[in-house]
């Protein structure tokens, strides 16, 4: 941890670092323009963002576990309700075997009349149906709305025991339907197998039940007997099956434990007497007591083993030992879902802490970090102002905290104040010296007035000197033009009137030298801004152009023409000035060359020259000069005023 303190103590306390400071004025330092961002809204964002995140990754999980836990409890709440179907199913198959046995026992004593009903059974009924009937679903729930016209008929007597057996057996069926529809619906983790074969053994135990109230009607109804034999028989077959199909499809532990249930001499008895019955359905009413409540008589089949004791007490016993293991494995299964129940909740409950758990662990971690953020830089960001607002009259910023990038901003803040204040004191200590710095300033701007004055009037005198100059240079110029051209006159005379060849060669020579002085003289009337005296005139063909610029050579005995030259004509404008070129050019060549050597003047039209134009080269075996000295020259020709290059010769 590093800690940043003011250099002097005894000065006056340091602003703190919270205090608000003064804005800075407009200028480098000013704020940005435009609507002013926080840096901790971008990291309350962060967290936010971070937050929706974790909820966006665990909603998935949240929503499957809260569907696997509605999805139990509502097969929690069928599984229930099929139980209370079994429950109802049973006691609705009791008050169908009580009336199957009186209306048989009616029909085979007309005398009597018709039973009166048995409002004991009839009451239980109704109270499992106040229990029951508001769960059930619809189609079960319509059955039994029929339930009180069915009693009514069958008070009345209009229905025949089988007709009632028929009636009630569908009501019977409709709520094992409910049984079967709810363990269709099985979870891998509800419990055993036996809850799958649940809906076989309701149709066993209803079937055991059907048996034993047939078999016991057609002993007492002579007359309608052979039919309820028949639906004995039918019943007795389909309790047979329905056990065979439980105990292949419940497993091995509950067979067991059906097995172990349904057992004892009773049962035993019950299973002798189905198998009998099944073989010999004719005899079964005489194996049965006429009197239903007297289990005393002891009888035998046609080669069957005896049968001890009454066998509609022993179907009756077993009938309740089926219907007890019915019970057994609806509750459970009632059971096992309720696990199934309870795993899913905690499992949702376990997503929901873990959850939050994540969700608190994102928010403080966000929270954490930008409050570990937001404070260092706001005690930046207030001392570097109040320092930035006065950086020579306030103190350095304090800011204590970790070793990290504010504080190295803070050291940079605090050296920058430094190093104004360091310079604030030396601005104190020079300020003494300022007003002899202003004098010496004031004399030296008077100095450099005084002198731009002089330097502008040499300037002036320069100018007209140098005019001055350039007029006196053009006068003589034409005076030397003029008197070189009397004498060129004067030598045409005497050359014309003298016949002497020695004489005239003389002549000729000093003809040569008069053409060499005038060119010369035009030269010099050319350097000091004159235009050449005279007009023009008109076209000069060629090679009067270049015999003329040979002509005003010293050297012209060394140029020979090569021929033959184009036939064309120079205008008379540039003809002079080509002829004064090709003079200085030549002169240069045939001084620079060795003695005897020969200089060439060729002129080519063709393929060398421009189109329309001609090529005039004048070729020597002079020294030559590089390149770069070429160049140089050049140079020197394209600024005219400019002081000669060093280096270059004039001949005399």
């Amino acid at each position: 941890m590093r800690k940043t303190t003011r250099p002097d103590p005894a000065a006056e306390p340091a602003t703190p670092a919270t205090t608000p400071a003064p804005a800075p004025p407009a200028g480098p330092g000013a704020a940005l323009p435009g609507k002013r961002v926080r840096v901790r809204n971008r990291l309350l964002l962060g967290v936010a963002l971070g937050s929706v995140a974790v909820l966006a990754a665990g909603a998935p999980v949240m929503i499957d576990a809260s569907q696997r836990l509605s999805g139990s409890q509502e097969l929690l709440k069928q599984a229930d309700t099929a139980r209370g179907a079994v429950s109802l199913s049973r006691v609705i198959a009791d008050e169908r075997d009580l009336l199957v046995v009186s209306g048989a026992r009616a029909a085979g004593d007309e005398a009597a009349g018709a039973a009166p009903p048995d409002t004991a059974a009839f009451e239980r009924t109704d109270r499992r149906l106040e229990e029951l009937l508001p769960d059930l679903p619809a189609e079960p729930r319509a059955l039994l709305d029929d339930l009180p016209t069915l009693r009514a008929e069958v008070a009345s007597g209009a229905l025949s025991p089988l007709e009632v057996h028929r009636a009630y057996s569908d009501i019977v069926r409709g709520l094992d339907a409910l049984t079967r529809s709810v363990s269709l619906v099985r979870p891998e983790r509800s419990g055993a197998p036996a809850a799958g074969a649940l809906p076989d053994l309701a149709r066993a135990v209803d079937a055991s039940s059907a048996t034993r109230a047939l078999l016991t009607a057609a002993a007492l109804d002579e007359e309608g007997g052979a039919e309820l034999l028949a639906a004995a028989r039918v019943a007795g077959a389909r309790e047979a099956a329905a056990v065979r199909d439980f105990l292949d499809a419940a497993g091995t532990e509950a067979a067991e434990g059906y097995e172990r249930t349904v057992s004892g001499p009773e049962a035993a008895a019950a299973e002798s007497f189905l198998a009998e019955f099944l073989l010999n359905p004719l005899d079964a009413p005489a194996l049965l007591p006429a009197d239903p409540d007297d289990g005393s008589a002891e009888s035998e089949g046609d080669g069957a083993a005896p049968v001890v004791g009454d066998p509609g007490a022993a179907l009756a016993a077993r009938t309740e030992l089926q219907r007890g293991v019915l019970s057994s494995l609806s509750a459970a299964r009632v059971a096992g879902l309720e696990t199934v129940r309870d795993d899913d909740l905690t499992a949702l409950q376990l997503r929901i802490v873990l959850l939050a758990a994540a969700l608190l662990l994102v928010i403080g971690a966000g929270v954490h970090t930008a409050r570990s953020l937001t404070r260092p830089l706001a005690a930046v960001r207030l001392g570097s102002r109040r320092v930035a607002a006065d950086p020579a009259g306030e103190e350095p910023v304090r800011y204590t905290g970790r070793n990290d990038e504010f504080a190295e901003i803070v050291t940079a803040v605090n050296a920058l104040h430094a190093r104004t204040v360091e310079l604030h004191r030396r601005a104190a200590e020079t300020a003494g010296d300022h007003g002899e710095i202003a004098a010496q300033r004031d004399r030296l701007v008077a100095e450099r007035d005084r002198l731009d004055g002089r330097l502008r009037e040499l300037t002036e005198r320069l100018a007209d000197l140098d005019g001055a100059v350039h007029g006196t240079f053009a006068h003589h110029a034409q005076r030397i033009l003029a008197l070189t051209g009397e004498q060129e006159t004067a030598l045409g005379r005497l050359e014309a009137a003298e016949s002497d060849p020695d004489r005239r060669a003389d002549l000729l020579a000093l003809a040569r030298l008069a053409a060499r002085l005038r060119r010369h003289g035009e030269n010099l009337l050319l350097l000091a801004g004159a235009e050449y005296p005279g007009a023009s005139g008109g076209a000069v063909p060629l090679p009067d152009v270049l015999r003329s610029a040979i002509g005003e050579i010293e050297r012209h005995d060394l140029v020979e023409i090569e021929q033959p030259l184009p036939p064309v004509a120079v205008a008379g404008f540039a003809a002079r000035d080509l002829g004064h070129l090709l003079a200085e050019l030549l002169d240069n060549a045939t001084a620079f060359s060795p003695a005897d050597a020969r200089v060439l003047l060729v002129a080519r039209d063709g393929e060398d020259a421009p189109a329309g134009g001609v090529v005039v080269r004048v070729v020597d075996e002079g020294i030559g000069m590089t390149d770069e000295r070429l160049a140089e020259l050049n140079d020197w020709l394209s600024r005219p005023g400019e002081p000669t290059p060093p280096g270059t010769v004039y001949r005399p």
